[in-house]
């Protein structure tokens, strides 16, 4: 009896636990459900051939850790979280500040208006409006700055800035360098998807361009280390509940796992490549509770493998500085919370590396320490390590001041000591541009090399957010799949900046180019409509052979 009466209170004692933690996980899913305008991140990116990776020009990106922040924004037509380009009569008669960064400048986590390169432009116009600032922001995550040397080249450069700042996180140093990136990143040193840089056999570092992504770029992912069923289990349930994604981030910040089994797979694998790999990888097996990024922030004695990174972020800031004094434009660094402060490894890191190059660093941590805050708790957000709303105002504050020490940069600018060369996008356009269009409608219509391309002069973001229809007559109907037979035509729909070569260039030129089938053709007709499907424009035109197949 007594036993029964045991086993009875157990089983009650048990089911009121069940009870309970069903409850609290029902509440819990409700909360973080009902707080959250979307659940899902839509972050629609592209590859720019001379660039890497870019977000989708004029496109709805909408991003969430599902804890912190729903934020939804619309890229310019350069394909970056910012607002529309400056023009560049407007940019030469100010003083322009250029942002150049990577997740912290792209910045996601935050509406636009409160970035901090705007919040500096806004405060700027209250307490320097002699000065005239204007900004603006070219960033994009998981890149150092040898990768954002191509922002420059690209696009900021343009703009003519009397300042470029470059935001620095201490997963710079990583990226910098092309093996540390490949295995942060799971791909191949030698098919970095970014502009990226190599060290030859004489020991010289050079530049080199983006490699088309491919699955040949991964690393070898090894089946030993795929992971175990209820890492799977807990990775799939955080994926689809709010509440268990909170609990993970909570139990991994209480109990952080070892180093991921598959990078230290990678290093092996880089290990036996060559004699090279095998020098700079010796000595360092990622084992312990480390993360790849943690020897420049805490080891006196740093792995062969992270002083060659030291090497290449080096180059990364000679480059810079050479592009800066050619074009008449002071260079500063803005250092972020997680590098530290005088005195830390990190920080320390970067200033040995920034002084000898004449390069002032703007300490970030040193900033939101004299405001009576802390950095690493007050400036970003709980379970996301990027700046928060006030993060983004003591950047913007930080930077103010800088400004205010060193007004020279905007009375007394340096001239260029050579005219620029033209970004790759500004000689497409020209070279296109010389010749005879097919046809000028609402844009001029060319064809070359088996493209068609659109141009259109001036030409703003209007231009470009309806979408374009493209109808190709083949000379031979059997040439079409047999669904298309019945319309006499190949069809495609598609929006401006889904194609390699899309670019909105400043000064409010528009060029895009499309794809077109290999067989012979007839005739074309394109123009854009609208979501209702009425025409804005349209033209048509016939097509000799030899245009589409020189």
């Amino acid at each position: 009896m007594k036993i029964r009466r045991a086993l009875r209170l157990v089983g009650w004692n048990v089911l009121f636990l069940v009870a309970g933690l069903a409850l609290i996980g029902v509440v819990g899913e409700a909360y973080f459900r009902l707080r959250a305008p979307f659940m899902e991140s839509d972050i629609p990116y592209t590859w720019f051939p001379t660039v890497g990776g870019i977000f989708k020009p004029n496109a709805e990106v909408r991003h969430t850790n599902r804890l912190d922040f729903w934020t939804e924004s619309r890229t310019n037509s350069l394909g970056f979280l910012d607002r529309e380009p400056i023009g560049l009569e407007r940019a030469a008669a100010s003083c322009h500040v250029a942002m150049i960064g990577d997740s912290y400048v792209e910045a996601h986590q935050v509406p636009i208006a409160d970035k901090f390169h705007v919040r500096l432009e806004e405060l700027a116009a209250e307490e320097l409006r002699h000065l005239d600032i204007t900004t603006s922001a070219f960033g994009i995550m998981d890149t150092g700055q040898v990768n954002q040397l191509a922002y420059y080249d690209e696009f900021a450069r343009t703009l003519r800035p009397a300042l470029l700042v470059l935001v620095f996180v201490y997963n710079d140093f990583v990226n910098n360098a092309p093996i540390l990136d490949g295995l942060h990143q799971g791909m191949d040193p030698d098919r970095l998807p970014e502009v990226s840089a190599t060290r030859g056999a004489d020991g010289t570092i050079t530049l080199r361009p983006p490699h088309p992504y491919s699955p040949e770029s991964r690393l070898a992912t090894m089946a030993s280390t795929s992971p175990l069923w209820y890492s799977r289990v807990t990775d799939r349930l955080s994926d689809m509940s709010p509440f268990a994604k909170w609990l993970k981030i909570k139990k991994r910040a209480r109990f952080p796992a070892d180093t991921d089994p598959e990078l230290v797979a990678w290093v092996a694998l880089l290990s036996r490549r060559s004699p090279r790999y095998a020098a700079l990888l010796d000595g360092w097996r990622p084992t312990t509770r480390e993360r790849i990024n943690d020897p420049f922030l805490f080891a006196q004695d740093m792995p062969a493998i992270h002083e060659d990174a030291l090497d290449f972020t080096a180059f990364a800031l000679d480059q810079f500085r050479e592009r800066a004094d050619r074009d008449g434009a002071a260079l500063a660094i803005l250092s972020s919370h997680d590098i530290g402060t005088r005195g830390d490894l990190g920080f320390d890191r970067l200033t040995a590396l920034t002084e000898p190059r004449g390069i002032p660093v703007v300490d970030y941590n040193d900033y939101v320490l004299r405001q009576g805050a802390e950095p690493r708790r007050d400036a970003r957000w709980e379970h996301d390590d990027h700046w928060n709303t006030a993060g983004h105002r003591w950047a913007a504050e930080a930077l103010l001041e800088y400004l205010k020490e060193n007004q020279e940069i905007c009375t007394r600018r340096k001239s260029p000591t050579s005219p620029p060369p033209l970004p790759s996008w500004r000689t497409d356009y020209e070279s296109i541009a010389s010749g005879e269009p097919m046809v000028r409608s609402d844009f001029d219509i060319y064809l070359r090399e088996n493209t068609v391309s659109y141009l259109k002069s001036p030409c703003g973001a209007a231009d470009v957010q309806a979408e374009f229809f493209l109808h190709v007559v083949p000379e031979d109907l059997e040439d079409l799949p047999a669904d298309r037979r019945q319309y006499g035509f190949g069809g495609a729909n598609f929006r401006y900046g889904e194609g390699e070569h899309a670019a909105l260039a400043f000064g409010g030129r528009c060029i895009f180019e499309h794809p077109l089938p290999d067989y012979p053709i007839a005739r074309i007709r394109t123009g854009q409509f609208t979501p209702e499907g009425d025409q804005i424009w349209v033209a048509e035109f016939p097509v000799a052979p030899q245009l589409v197949s020189e």
